[in-house]
């Protein structure tokens, strides 16, 4: 198997469109020349010397600081994983208030370690942790906002609003573990939470979402961990999702895209709070090496130098533009989240019922991969597609993706008995 851009081709030499990359790990597309250069330089110079500080370590942290939103000063904690990231916000986060509970959302994905499974809303994942499950007093679940199908029953347009309140009745309430707040008594230490959900079906929440969250962050004392692993580093059409609505989180999470398929990870964090770590609280053999170092700088000069960002805003309003004219021919087509190159379809079978069409979609991703398209299959119900471009993905690539979605869509239809709109 090899890649280049954002084309892959399999063993037998079939050439693929790649809306998958690596999930959203080959974001300036497959084996860039700028990237596989310095990866190759830093090995004739160094490729590990256990947790070491060197130029390429030290130039990416002064960097990742300064790409922070906000005014705030900030200190950089590396790992390995996106996994390794979110146990580092978790410990970090506790540390430094001194509160056991962390709040997750249903639908996120943080991990699948022992300490990040219980963060990760996936029953078949919990049940190989039997026969003492990846959950204890320290962690517990709040709604995310999913307007299509609101988890608290609003309709799509006060998904946001209803979850946010749901939330703070939870945190008020006498009754409630998370605190006690006449008496000034807080249990929590962070909220966690993915701006965009990735792995639950690239699921973007109602306007007002990520922001309400922040404010109840703010009014109980608690930290925001924001993990951009999947929507960060420019996939929305912003370098951080989290900026869509002004938030600026106490702790930013980043792996996957950051070195091109490299294994490292970062948690953004104050100054304040990274601080308040000493020496030893956190070691790695592996962690931050100088060849992951080099390569995500690497990827970050690509970055820059050919304005990926911006891109990813331009081409993803082209595409949601094609997708919007898919969705006014096929009813199967029931609903579209899309930011940037971000993209989320989710398929019924009646637009009126919402009833999942979860056969169709996974008859519609075997015809789409033996058309030549790669993406994921996920949701909720088992009936969404997350198209997960590269950002350097071309429009005409673009245009072949869309046509072969269109055709799996009609034949989807016709073998189901959809009446075409």
């Amino acid at each position: 198997m090899r890649g280049e851009g954002a084309l892959v081709w399999d063993a037998d030499g079939k050439e693929y469109v790649d809306m998958l990359a690596g999930f959203s790990v080959s974001n300036v597309g497959h084996c860039h020349p700028a990237v596989t250069a310095a990866l190759a330089e830093q090995a004739g110079q160094l490729m590990h010397y256990f947790d070491l500080p060197g130029e390429p370590r030290e130039r990416l942290a002064a960097r990742l600081a300064a790409m922070a939103p906000g005014d705030r000063r900030r200190r950089v904690v590396f790992g390995t994983t996106g996994a390794d990231a979110a146990e580092l916000a978790i410990r970090l986060a506790r540390w430094y208030t001194g509160a056991p509970i962390i709040l997750s959302a249903y639908g996120g994905y943080h991990g699948t370690t022992g300490a990040t499974m219980p963060t990760t809303a996936k029953g078949g994942m919990w049940a190989y942790f039997y026969p003492v499950l990846p959950q204890d007093s320290g962690h517990a679940k709040i709604p995310y906002s999913y307007p299509y199908r609101c988890p608290v029953g609003a309709a799509p347009e006060h998904c946001a609003e209803a979850c946010l309140e749901f939330t703070r009745r939870m945190l008020l309430g006498k009754e409630s573990p998370f605190a006690e707040h006449r008496a000034g008594v807080s249990n929590v230490a962070a909220i966690l939470l993915e701006p965009m959900q990735a792995s639950a079906g690239y699921i973007i929440p109602g306007a007002g979402y990520l922001r309400g969250i922040r404010e109840l962050c703010d009014e109980f004392g608690f930290l925001l961990i924001d993990d951009e692993i999947q929507a960060g580093l420019g996939r929305t059409g912003r370098l951080w999702a989290c900026e869509h609505e002004q938030v600026v989180p106490d702790m930013i999470l980043t792996s996957k895209g950051l070195a091109s398929g490299l294994p490292i990870s970062a948690v953004i964090a104050d100054d304040e709070v990274a601080a308040s770590w000493g020496p030893g609280a956190h070691v790695g053999t592996f962690t931050a090496g100088a060849l992951a170092c080099a390569t995500a700088n690497a990827t970050l000069d690509v970055y820059e130098s050919e304005q990926l960002v911006k891109r990813a805003a331009d081409l993803g309003s082209y595409f949601l533009d094609r997708l919007k004219g898919l969705r006014e021919r096929h009813p199967i087509l029931g609903w579209i989240d899309a930011r940037g190159l971000f993209i989320g379809l989710e398929f019924v079978r009646d637009r009126v019922t919402k009833e999942p069409a979860a056969d169709e979609t996974a008859w519609m991703l075997d015809f789409c991969v033996r058309e030549g398209l790669l993406f994921e299959k996920g949701g909720y119900y088992y009936n969404r597609f997350q198209l997960i471009p590269s950002l350097v993905i071309e429009k005409e690539l673009v245009d072949r993706a869309v046509d072969i979605l269109d055709r799996a869509m009609t034949m989807a239809e016709e073998r189901s008995g959809i009446a075409p709109a």
